[in-house]
């Protein structure tokens, strides 16, 4: 009889599981992204212990049920099949040095990985550290021990690691570039099934042309405009813009404040972050380009008085008009 715990099935389960924990990190549930994470490198290490020799899985605890079945001594497994838990599988890889010794950041790092995930298992957990740089690293040691393909592995979410596991990016540029990946991930989620004139459809009921006034304070006004998003390439974004109140109405330069898409969710928040996605940190626009005004402050309506949004076109009388 063929054992049921083999190299190939632990493999494709922790190919499973990995995907299963990339979903759920993308939609931000630590808890759930925890718990499939760690089961993912349990069964990524036996099946690297696997792949050496089965009797590797065996735990040493006096019963040879188990040493004999993964041996070939005997051909019927046991009733009750038990393996090494994850903290065992990886001291064993640990010995093999395939895995970080137990000095050093990298391994406590993966020591508390599978710690939290039998906290979630058994009793739940709080608010805890981003673990996605460590789940990566270790899947990653793992598939090059093994020489397995990390496309074949990952599939949709190898951009993704490229982006947390990239030495040479700055935080700022692997946050923006992480939250690109999650955001096709989430359109992916909720268009991938309906057909390409659907979801022209709903990117026209979210989408708004024009300069729209937000709001207007005491020292700048912001506006909001339609920009394509830049992780799902849809027009559905919406580009939130602001000027000072020196600044000329007949040619005003906006600087870029933050970005939202209305599909998929990518956000950007700041100038630095805007700029590493390629789109411009500021844009110019006039009095003319106007379409509405959505603010409900009543001294915003007085502040934008010399406003005509009636007139196609608006003649300077000053060349020093200002707000």
């Amino acid at each position: 009889m063929d054992s049921p715990v083999t190299f190939d099935r632990l493999y494709e389960g922790a190919k499973r599981f990995a995907r299963l924990a990339m979903e759920a990190h993308a939609v931000q549930d630590q808890e759930v992204f925890l718990l499939h994470a760690g089961v993912s490198v349990e069964r990524l290490a036996k099946a690297a212990l696997a792949r050496v020799h089965p009797t590797l899985l065996t735990e040493v605890n006096g019963k040879d049920d188990m040493l004999l079945h993964f041996a070939g001594a005997v051909s019927k497994p046991p009733t009750r099949l038990r393996t090494i838990g994850a903290s065992t599988a990886i001291s064993r890889l640990r010995r093999m040095d395939v895995l970080p010794q137990k000095k050093g950041s990298e391994a406590d790092d993966l020591d508390g990985l599978i710690e939290l995930r039998n906290g979630v298992a058994h009793l739940g957990t709080g608010d805890v550290e981003d673990y996605l740089g460590t789940f990566a690293a270790t899947v990653d040691k793992l598939l090059l021990h093994m020489m397995q393909d990390r496309g074949s592995f990952w599939e949709f979410w190898l951009d993704t690691v490229q982006v947390v596991l990239d030495d040479q990016a700055g935080r700022l540029q692997k946050g923006v570039r992480l939250r690109m990946n999650q955001a096709r991930h989430r359109f992916r989620t909720r268009f991938g099934d309906l057909p390409e004139g659907a979801v022209d459809s709903i990117e026209q009921t979210v989408s708004e042309h024009g300069l729209i006034v937000v709001e207007v304070g005491p020292e700048k006004a912001l506006f909001q405009t339609l920009s394509r998003c830049p992780a799902c390439k849809r027009e559905a974004a919406t580009l939130f813009l602001a000027v000072d109140r020196s600044s000329l109405l007949f040619g005003m330069e906006l600087a870029t404040e933050s970005l939202l898409c209305g599909l998929c969710g990518f956000h950007l928040t700041g100038a630095d972050e805007v700029k590493a996605v390629g789109l411009p940190t500021t844009v110019q626009f006039s009095v003319e380009d106007l379409t509405r005004i959505v603010t409900d402050a009543s001294d915003s309506a007085e502040r934008l008085a010399t406003i005509k949004l009636s007139l196609p076109v608006v003649t300077p009388t000053d060349s020093h008009d200002s707000w």
